[in-house]
């Protein structure tokens, strides 16, 4: 017989988090100031300013502090991407979520899986399952992985992931990756819903960009390099380049 067990999850940081804020010119200049100490200080695995710029950006539009957005977001394979714990913060946090609710599932031979669910202030809600069962089916479980080490974890974040993708995509910005896959980025996921594994990669210094951030800010306005970009501040060295050519190149 299946069984449920309701776990109540707190904000572990009793985070107040915030609506998304608007990138003024002011603010870009605050954290192109501020990217390059967080960067140089190597206590937060920034690999270099322009990836500690956009993990600052991104933390911002999420409704993060400055510091929080190191703790909760990791640039993974060049992509800033949210912890399961931050994105489980953001939730707990916003004033949009009216009731997050996770549930452990176990039968007779014990753990099976987990359940979550989540209700939006305007009555939209929905419920995923995901079970042990699921990852067998899809090959996931294999010797020494994150989900033969740690299968309770890996299910609870999977259901997490899967549910917020469809009740709070707005929220946490699509940026649950790591919570749905963690194992497509060689990473494994902790009880606490830590990125772990992947962190001692992510500090090692990468070769500096052909065109940086700091180039194209010094010769293109903010409003100039928003409207070629979508409207967002370029993040990875990529679009960097891409605002570049759009722009004209940078002397």
């Amino acid at each position: 017989m299946e069984t449920k067990t309701e776990m109540q999850i707190s904000n572990p940081t009793a985070l107040a988090v915030r609506e998304r804020r608007e990138l003024t010119p002011a603010l870009w200049r605050m954290i192109t100031e501020v990217a390059p100490v967080m960067h140089l200080s190597r206590l937060f695995g920034a690999a270099s300013k322009e990836a500690a710029a956009a993990i600052i950006l991104k933390g911002y539009e999420l409704g993060l502090g400055i510091t929080a957005s190191f703790e909760f977001i990791q640039v993974i394979q060049g992509k800033p991407s949210l912890s399961p714990r931050g994105a489980l913060a953001i939730l707990h946090g916003h004033p949009e979520i009216k009731e997050l609710k996770i549930t452990r599932l176990s039968d007779d031979t014990g753990f099976i899986g987990f359940e979550c669910y989540m209700k939006r202030v305007n009555g939209f809600s929905y419920t995923v399952q995901f079970k042990l069962d699921d990852a067998k089916r899809a090959g996931l479980v294999k010797p020494g992985s994150g989900w033969a080490n740690y299968p309770e974890n890996m299910c609870l974040w999977r259901a997490v992931g899967f549910c917020a993708d469809v009740v709070a995509p707005d929220i946490t910005a699509g940026m649950t990756a790591l919570m749905k896959a963690p194992e497509n980025y060689d990473v494994e996921i902790s009880g606490e819903g830590d990125v772990i594994v992947a962190q001692a990669k992510e500090i090692q210094p990468t070769p500096p960009p052909t065109i940086t951030l700091d180039e194209l800010t010094a010769q293109y306005s903010v409003e100039a390099i928003l409207s070629a970009n979508d409207g967002r501040i370029p993040g990875i060295d990529e679009e960097v380049a891409a605002v570049a050519a759009k722009l004209g190149g940078v002397k």
